[in-house]
């Protein structure tokens, strides 16, 4: 699998594969009408990451920007294509967006328990600032706690 992706505006015709690769990544997974309402909020933005030379959706990011600060709503890359840099791309993809529409911070909730996320988190300067206990629901109705991690983004220029 090439580890090189377009990563590009989530446009309303894409929102159907964005919710079944969301589906693949999270038990709550997001409907269709879900993520058209996560759309809607202002100051939301999707991206997705496409494959080089095709036109097949690997990988979504969808966050919100409300006065300083960004939130990474839901990030999620295709089974088949994680571990290559898809998930690297779309949130430096994501975190570019947030400083240009002028956000100081970033942030966003992560399964204590998801240690590629956190790896990734961590290599793009996140740094754990919270804690939500049960906070996810699992396949098994079990709960996993959430990682609430931070980071500063510079001044657009």
């Amino acid at each position: 699998m090439s580890s090189r992706s377009n990563v590009e505006a989530l446009r309303t015709a894409d929102i159907e594969i964005v919710a079944k690769i969301h589906a693949t990544c999270f038990f709550d997974a997001w409907g269709p009408s879900m993520i058209r309402q996560v759309l809607d909020m202002p100051g939301t933005y999707g991206l997705v990451a496409r494959r080089q030379n095709y036109s097949s959706i690997v990988g979504f990011a969808l966050a919100r920007v409300a006065a300083d600060e960004c939130e990474l709503l839901s990030l999620g890359v295709a089974s088949e294509y994680r571990a290559n840099g898809t998930g690297a791309q779309l949130l430096a993809t994501a975190m570019a967006r947030a400083i240009a529409e002028r956000a100081r911070w970033f942030f966003l909730e992560v399964a204590e328990d998801n240690k590629a996320a956190l790896r990734l988190y961590e290599a793009h300067g996140m740094e754990k600032v919270g804690y939500r206990l049960n906070y996810y629901e699992n396949a098994d109705g079990s709960k996993t706690n959430a990682l609430t991690m931070r980071c500063a983004l510079p001044d657009e220029g």
